[in-house]
């Protein structure tokens, strides 16, 4: 049973990053409602930690990676453990995912 979601320290920069780009490029309200579908998605996972499907630019990773994509333009990436969802990193899909791949490899 899952009893809690962790973000990582990559992913909560990485997401702080978006936010902050958003904040500047489309304002308040837009970024606002941005937060409130990332929150609603990903607490989902608490009752469905399974929704994502496996991140195919990290199979072969040492741990399963799941992604739950937002707005065609943001992946949560994410793992589970026994008890807990690990979102490992907030990503850009418009960046080259070669760069996602080295992010694991650290």
């Amino acid at each position: 049973m899952i009893e809690y979601i962790h973000w990582s320290i990559q992913a909560e920069g990485s997401y702080g990053h978006i936010i902050d780009y958003m904040t500047d490029e489309f304002g308040a309200t837009r970024t606002r409602r941005y937060i409130e579908k990332v929150h609603k998605e990903v607490n989902k996972l608490l009752k469905h930690p399974q929704l994502g499907p496996i991140e195919p630019w990290l199979e072969g990773s040492r741990y399963e990676f799941r992604q739950l994509v937002i707005e065609h333009l943001t992946k949560i990436i994410y793992r589970v453990t026994d008890n807990s969802i690990e979102i490992a990193d907030v990503w850009d899909v418009r960046k080259d995912p070669k760069e996602l791949v080295a992010r694991f490899k650290k």
